[in-house]
């Protein structure tokens, strides 16, 4: 299993670490869990992410806000969901982003101080029924039509940018367009 952890602007102290489950089987369990505060972790639609460097920056934003008490949803996980989001609606964001009971396929991203990772990974280990498969084979399960709707990405734009670089603008860019 690729493990996949980088470590966030030395700033924050933090670290990100990713982990993707195929054939999830008991998403409604997880997303009352998550809501509950039960699960330190953001669930995101596997299909809505198409490398792994889109949820780092968002969760790197999210770190550096965080250390500077300017969290807009008060909480890092739904802040995750809001800054991959492009809309300034937070309800949006986390449906939009977040799971709902027709995904399978959820990646997990874990914002946490280093030596911490392994006591958040059983607590979300232990809830999650679903293989876990590498972070490397995340574009197996993107939606590449959907991405390019939400993120409003025309073909003129692909003919000069990746797709994974429009993305990456459109979130480091978010707090300029609030």
């Amino acid at each position: 299993m690729d493990n996949y952890r980088v470590e966030l602007d030395q700033e924050t102290g933090l670290y990100c670490t990713l982990h993707l489950f195929t054939n999830v089987t008991n998403i409604s369990e997880i997303r009352e869990k998550v809501i509950g505060g039960e699960l330190r972790c953001c669930v995101v639609k596997a299909s809505l992410i198409i490398d792994a460097f889109q949820a780092i920056v968002a969760a790197n934003k999210v770190a550096l806000n965080a250390k500077q008490n300017r969290l807009i949803t008060k909480n890092i996980y739904t802040e995750v969901l809001f800054y991959l989001s492009t809309t300034k609606k937070i309800s949006r964001a986390l449906t939009e982003f977040g799971i709902n009971d027709n995904d399978k396929n959820i990646l997990i991203i874990l914002i946490h101080e280093l030596g911490e990772e392994q006591s958040l990974l059983e607590e979300v280990l232990g809830s999650i029924k679903g293989e876990r498969v590498p972070i490397s084979r995340i574009q197996e399960y993107t939606d590449m039509n959907l991405i390019k709707k939400i993120y409003k990405i025309d073909e003129d734009e692909l003919r000069v940018s990746s797709l994974v670089n429009a993305i990456v603008s459109r979130i480091s860019c978010k707090d300029f367009m609030l």
